[in-house]
């Protein structure tokens, strides 16, 4: 009878460990920024501070459904819009190769930040987060510079 409750309680300890569909919540994962959901994934996604001419974009994300789903931060769609409107379209910076399309465990989550080397600053950021789940239509969620904010605030 101990070891069924032992077994129990391991089961119980897993199952909270487990992320809850739209909870936005997991162990040692913050869901900072915009929130929304694409097919099986709760994304995250928030502008962080610029490195130089590159602008950071992290994401945090989480699968809701029971099986493996797919998480692409190598293709996902980035456009910048400069100063003067112009679009950029943005490449994240990767210079050994890293990153790859990967299979995200059912109700599990991860983070990452990226950053997207640009010809000048960008007062604007904008990211379709279906096309991290590989999924139609487009789902933009856009961001301001931060810092530009900051330069004008009194």
């Amino acid at each position: 009878m101990r070891h069924a409750t032992v077994i129990i309680g391991f089961a119980l300890a897993i199952a909270a460990c487990a992320y809850k569909p739209g909870s936005y919540q997991y162990p040692s994962r913050e869901f900072v920024g915009q929130r929304t959901t694409v097919g099986c994934l709760d994304i995250a996604v928030d502008r962080r501070t610029d490195m130089g001419s590159a602008a950071v974009l992290g994401y945090t994300f989480g699968n809701r459904c029971d099986g493996p789903t797919v998480i692409d931060l190598a293709w996902v769609n980035v456009i910048g819009r400069t100063a003067t409107g112009a679009e950029v379209t943005l490449v994240p910076y990767d210079p050994k190769g890293e990153l790859t399309v990967l299979r995200l465990d059912g109700r599990q989550a991860g983070s990452e930040a990226i950053s997207y080397p640009a010809p000048e600053s960008l007062g604007q950021l904008c990211v379709d987060v279906a096309s991290l789940a590989h999924t139609k239509p487009a789902q933009w969620l856009c961001f301001g510079n931060p810092e530009a904010l900051a330069m004008v605030t009194p």
